[in-house]
């Protein structure tokens, strides 16, 4: 039956199908004016199930179940018709994503994209990328998520809908941020969203953008953060108490606080969750230190870096928790690699059984055909284990390197912690308490001697213990030099290194140098390649 299956000839349906893109209200009430709709064919009843379905989500209706939409990837399934199967599995995985089942989802929106890939559906076929992309995000697989939202805006722009293009620029400028880009490549992309968002009169959209520019500016460029951040402010109303903490924030660095006084006061009477704490207690700071009231600037100042410090704990594990999740996730392909090969092996005997009995009618050539088949089960099981081994290589250097990761943003908040409390005691050094919350707060947050070894530990762990190793390759290095190795492991240049180990740098030379002695390395070669090479 699913091989038969066909698509509706209902005019009624059809009529509501043409409304469904842009006035996904007016083809609901027509689906609703048909009495009974599970009196119809199959046919009809699946595309109405399908069409219903999808101007529930288009109108950001409360979809309670998924079992209409289950119905038409039933009727759908097998059948010769790729788009309304795509479809449906399409919203499938969106009604999984409203229910915060990102597991279904994913397999959803996977699914589609194997049937519509031979379509010329590029508004679906994008659609389906973008929703990709954004599970990835979440789980924070930025590099994958990008790779999706490409391809989405690939497929919208052979669709011509720049409406959807900004959208896709947008979230690829976002991945950006969260993935270090430069500055300059982040606002390109913001750029083209902005622009093709005030070509569509996307108005929400463009002014969205526009505020998230000027958060992006906020320590660049005060001036232009402030307008930009006024736009949203004034036509995202929703948000007005989040863009408030900004607009404090750049008041108080062009030194307006009257300006930030009065938006400051907007974001501290917000008591739900749509603001950035750290930011407001940052931005409450800064007034409280320009109008002279230090004891209240010190007291935001604490609560900021005691919000960012659990901000950082939440996201470390987070992170862990990825790299689990991905442990977990090539465990089970593992075993569905077996289950695979398993079901291959009983499809050949039973095809050998099925060769055993035809031999006594044509012996000859069912000896041929055995041959052949054993040639290419040897074949097939060679390239599943060089795909395998290919596969088991990639997820370690992906578990590497998300290690890598972890441990960088781990040493470089300790570095810009670092950075922040050397400044605040040297401004605050004549003042007894001042000196004594500075030196509580650095004891918390700046790298102490005691943690090194943890960081060189972690490191050596990271590397397959090639760290530890250096010791019984070259017994003569001591455990600064280790320090100074690791660092290099974690690409942090010679002047951090310096503030990180309270060197100068004529002494960190020297340093490199001795090293350099111990390792047999000539003085002239670079250390950073020697290291680079030796960790491979």
């Amino acid at each position: 039956m699913s091989c038969g299956a066909r698509y509706t000839k209902n005019s009624t349906i059809l009529r509501a199908e043409v409304l469904l893109s842009e006035k996904p209200d007016s083809a609901q009430k027509v689906l609703l004016s048909m009495p009974y709709p599970e009196k119809l064919s199959r046919a009809d009843y699946a595309a109405w199930c399908l069409l219903y379905t999808h101007t529930q989500y288009k109108l950001e209706q409360d979809i309670k179940s998924d079992s209409l939409i289950r119905l038409a990837i039933s009727y759908y399934e097998g059948g010769n018709l790729p788009v309304q199967s795509g479809t449906a599995y399409y919203l499938l995985g969106c009604v999984a994503q409203l229910k915060n089942n990102n597991k279904d989802a994913m397999k959803a929106y996977k699914k589609a994209e194997d049937l519509l890939s031979e379509t010329t559906e590029e508004n679906l076929k994008g659609l389906v990328e973008f929703k990709l992309g954004s599970l990835y995000q979440q789980d924070a697989i930025f590099s994958q998520s990008m790779t999706n939202y490409k391809r989405s805006l690939k497929s919208f722009v052979r669709a011509n809908n720049k409406k959807y293009q900004a959208f896709a620029y947008r979230a690829i400028s976002d991945v950006y941020v969260q993935l270090h880009y430069p500055f300059d490549s982040i606002m390109h992309y913001s750029n083209a969203a902005l622009k093709l968002a005030y070509e569509t009169h996307d108005t929400v959209n463009y002014y969205s953008i526009l505020a998230q520019q000027g958060e992006l500016l906020s320590d660049r460029d005060y001036r232009r953060s402030k307008s930009y951040l006024l736009k949203g402010y004034q036509y995202l109303p929703d948000k007005r108490s989040y863009y408030a903490a900004y607009l404090s924030y750049v008041y108080s660095k062009l030194q307006q606080p009257d300006s930030a006084r009065y938006y400051l006061n907007i974001t501290l009477a917000d008591t739900g969750n749509t603001t950035d704490k750290t930011l407001q207690s940052i931005a409450a700071a800064y007034v409280n230190e320009n109008e002279g009231a230090l004891n209240k600037a010190f007291y935001f100042i604490e609560q900021a870096y005691q919000e960012r410090d659990t901000i950082f704990q939440k996201s470390i594990s987070s992170q862990l928790h990825q790299v689990d999740k991905q442990y977990d996730l090539t465990k089970k392909e593992k075993e569905n690699a077996a289950l695979k090969i398993s079901e291959q092996h009983k499809n050949i005997i039973n095809l050998i059984l099925v060769i055993a009995v035809l031999i006594l009618v044509f012996l000859v050539l069912s000896i041929r055909n055995m041959h052949k088949k054993r040639t290419l089960k040897t074949e097939m099981e060679h390239e599943l284990q060089q795909q395998h081994m290919q596969y088991e290589l990639k997820m370690k250097e992906k578990e590497d390197e998300q290690n890598r990761r972890i441990i960088f943003v781990k040493l470089q908040d300790k570095l810009n912690n670092t950075l922040i409390f050397n400044k605040l005691n040297m401004s605050y050094s004549q003042e007894s308490k001042r000196e004594e919350f500075v030196k509580q707060i650095i004891e918390q947050s700046v790298l102490g001697e005691e943690d090194w070894q943890h960081y060189i530990d972690e490191m050596d762990q990271v590397f397959r213990h090639k760290i530890s190793g250096l010791l019984s390759l070259y017994p003569g290095l001591s455990k600064l030099d280790l320090i100074v190795i690791t660092l290099i492991c974690l690409d942090i240049n010679i002047s951090n290194s310096c503030t990180l180990l309270n060197m100068t740098k004529a002494t960190m030379y020297k340093r490199r140098n001795r090293i350099k002695d111990r390792i047999s390395l000539e003085s002239e070669s670079d250390l950073e390649d020697w290291v680079e090479q030796y960790l491979k």
